[in-house]
């Protein structure tokens, strides 16, 4: 589909401040190095190749796409720790093909900056920044919300600068904000932005335990011929465990205070709860088990905020020296806010075999399953099976400044 002038605008506006994320980086990396001892840097790369078949391609309840694929993928990293400060740029580029379908092929980029910089024994700073050029077709952002007559490419990026600061030995405050921006090659979806600042105090009980208190603000605004936005105001109560290396617990539950606002039309709010649960358990030398619950106020590109309910399963057993299997699953849905629409959900299982054939070569098999339904337009099934081949070229490392 073509790109309107308005369209490309915003696509080269989003070009241009990647960029520019990018050189403030390696600007505040120069920074961090002025006062710094000789750093250790690494670069490290690696070339999967990705052979698959999907029944339903695009996760559709009429006229699915059932498709053999390719998806070649190159990534690279570059990184350095240093005494005071750390740093690392990654980059993935998957080129996907499709056999039959080569409408649907797509060249996708990938980009992460992450960077730290210790001012003092008590204070720090750090700055975190994503960058995305892909499509609707296997991104997890895009899991929930209507059914899509077609595939869809769309430009994202978020950055989340924080500054952590050492109140006692046990007694810590941090603050950061976050800015993201999604926009759409498709008037299916709706382009916003969504941004604000959060505070978070944590209190450790004993080594083992810590408490902590979140507040925090968001503010959403969709791209429509009708000015509108809405405003989410939380807080969150935790609790943290960590009694031995093989074991990790965090949980924190909270309210959302959403204000809704649109031109021409009175203000409408409500409340809702939103908590968070994360465990992470090494049950033995063979096998581990994640859990993760949520549920939030998130942004989305259906030209409204969603509250989504999110949960997740992992587990893992090495059967061999060369060999582990894992079970991976996620749940999603997701409803309007200040309504009683639709609720949309997602369901993903994906078992699967990896085999280290050398400590660079890898060789992974899964199958996939995917089910999605929409109340009001019905349900889609999608049934997957991948072969990935991975080698990692040798790392290089030096140390500079």
């Amino acid at each position: 589909m073509a790109i309107g002038r308005g369209g490309l605008r915003r696509v080269n506006r989003a070009l241009v401040l990647a960029f520019g994320l990018l050189v403030f980086g390696l600007l505040a990396m120069g920074f961090a190095t002025k006062a710094a001892l000789a750093q250790d840097w690494k670069f490290e790369s690696n070339l999967s190749q990705r052979m698959g078949y999907n029944s339903n391609l695009l996760l559709r309840p009429d006229h699915e796409i059932s498709t053999f694929s390719s998806q070649t993928t190159p990534e690279l990293k570059l990184s350095r720790a240093g005494p005071t400060s750390d740093i690392a740029l990654t980059g993935r580029f998957p080129f996907n093909e499709y056999f039959g379908h080569s409408e649907l092929n797509e060249a996708n980029q990938f980009a992460t900056l992450r960077t730290h910089k210790a001012f003092s024994e008590r204070s720090s700073l750090g700055f975190d920044a994503n960058f995305a050029h892909d499509t609707t077709t296997e991104s997890d952002d895009e899991a929930t919300g209507e059914f899509l007559d077609k595939q869809i490419r769309f430009f994202r990026w978020n950055v989340t600068p924080s500054w952590q600061y050492l109140l006692s030995p046990i007694d810590r405050v941090r603050l950061s904000g976050n800015y993201l921006q999604t926009t759409y090659d498709s008037n299916e979806k709706t382009d916003f932005r969504d941004y604000g600042p959060s505070a978070t105090y944590s209190h450790d009980l004993s080594e083992l335990a810590a408490v902590f208190a979140t507040i925090d603000y968001s503010r959403f605004e969709p791209d429509e011929e009708v000015e509108s936005s809405e405003d989410t105001y939380g807080g969150l109560l935790g609790y943290s465990y960590h009694p031995t290396e093989r074991f990790s617990l965090t949980a924190a539950a909270g309210l959302n205070y959403n204000v809704n606002h649109e031109e021409g039309s009175k203000d409408q709010s409500d409340i809702g709860y939103r908590f968070q649960f994360n465990m992470d358990y090494q049950i033995n030398d063979q096998t581990k088990a994640t859990v993760a619950l949520s549920r939030d106020t998130e942004p989305s590109g259906e030209g409204a905020a969603r509250t989504r309910n999110r949960g997740s399963l992992g587990v893992s057993y090495k059967m061999t020296e060369m060999m582990t299997f894992s079970l991976d699953g996620s749940y999603i849905d997701d409803q309007r806010t200040q309504s009683n629409s639709s609720v949309s959900r997602r369901i993903q299982v994906r078992p699967g075999v990896q085999w280290t054939i050398t400590d660079d070569l890898s060789l992974q098999a899964y199958y996939q399953f995917r089910y999605k339904t929409f109340e009001s337009s019905g349900s889609a099934i999608d049934n997957g099976a991948f072969v990935t081949l991975r080698y990692a070229l040798p790392d290089l490392n030096w140390s500079g400044f």
